[in-house]
């Protein structure tokens, strides 16, 4: 059994759906964690078969990686009330460096949908406010998907979702630059991210993950991501970008659907907030989408 800094590996590290990481479970006295290795960066130890001056640019950029993510991980962790799920250990070892997570137990996605519509509303205001909470550090997760909710049965039998993988997480005021490649999954791309990646100018905030929520929550209402009703398009920030509105499933509750419409607006400044979307929540008043925004939600029931 292979051991990573007394973490005992149950299996070798898998790259399935990783992208630029291994993965796995492990073990440390009698615990069970959640490893991931990161590919890159990735720390020079044959320094004598390398150059000098690359084995020093290669250390300057693993060590600003690590202080970085120290402070980036301790902030996440300080953040949460339970939804996000806590980061246990960051450290390298040999040439790599590891994250440690908690396990978590979960349930199927296919459970979500089986559940009462007061579960899965209960599920959606766990996500909203527990990203909330990263934003309020000035902290944005920026790879919000639904493979990155963990959903899990509390004690009491409630359903509830946990936020996983930091792997692209930033602070608001050090984003991305327009030249820096940019990671993500394209379906729960926010259009400006896009747009920015084409151009290489503008900046990316906190809206990306008010945009990508905003398919989630669609999908843990109906099992399905909104429907953009217009042929040619492959990514809904596509058909965004070119000017279709989603239409949002009349089987969600109202103020849902006025606020998935709002989350999947596509300029940036006009989209909600989730301190509003709490505060409307926490008020029990919804914005007027509705009657802003005429024809967006399908009728009768689900399709």
């Amino acid at each position: 059994m292979t051991e990573i800094n007394g973490y005992l590996l149950k299996h070798e590290l898998k790259t399935t759906n990783s992208g630029f990481s291994k993965w796995g479970f492990a073990q440390r006295g009698g615990d069970q964690f959640f490893i991931k290795e990161f590919i890159d960066p990735v720390w020079p130890v044959f320094e004598e078969m390398l150059d000098p001056s690359l084995v020093e640019r290669k250390k300057k950029i693993c060590l600003e990686y690590e202080e970085r993510s120290k402070v980036l991980y301790k902030s996440i962790n300080e953040c949460s009330d339970g939804n996000l799920v806590y980061i246990e250990d960051f450290f390298r070892y040999g040439s790599h460096y590891y994250m440690v997570m908690e396990k978590v137990d979960v349930v199927r996605k296919e459970e979500i949908q089986r559940s009462d519509i007061k579960d899965r509303e209960r599920i959606c205001k766990v996500l909203v406010h527990s990203l909330s909470c990263l934003h309020e550090k000035g902290i944005v997760h920026a790879d919000i998907k639904m493979d990155n909710i963990l959903f899990r049965r509390l004690p009491s039998g409630k359903l509830t979702g946990k936020v996983i993988d930091f792997d692209n997480c930033f602070w608001e005021s050090q984003p991305p630059r327009p030249d820096e490649e940019i990671h993500g999954d394209l379906v729960y791309m926010a259009p400006e991210t896009f747009m920015m990646m084409q151009t290489e100018t503008g900046k990316i905030d906190r809206a990306v993950d008010v945009f990508a929520l905003g398919l989630v929550l669609h999908e843990i209402f109906t099992g399905e991501l909104p429907l953009f009703d217009a042929p040619g398009f492959d990514y809904p920030f596509e058909a965004v970008l070119g000017g279709v509105r989603p239409v949002i499933r009349s089987s969600i509750p109202e103020n849902w659907r006025q606020i998935i419409t709002q989350m999947l607006e596509g300029n940036p400044e006009k989209r909600i907030s989730l301190a509003q979307i709490q505060e409307s929540l926490n008020s029990g008043r919804s914005t007027d989408t509705e009657k802003e925004y005429p024809g967006f939600f399908m009728p009768g029931g689900d399709l």
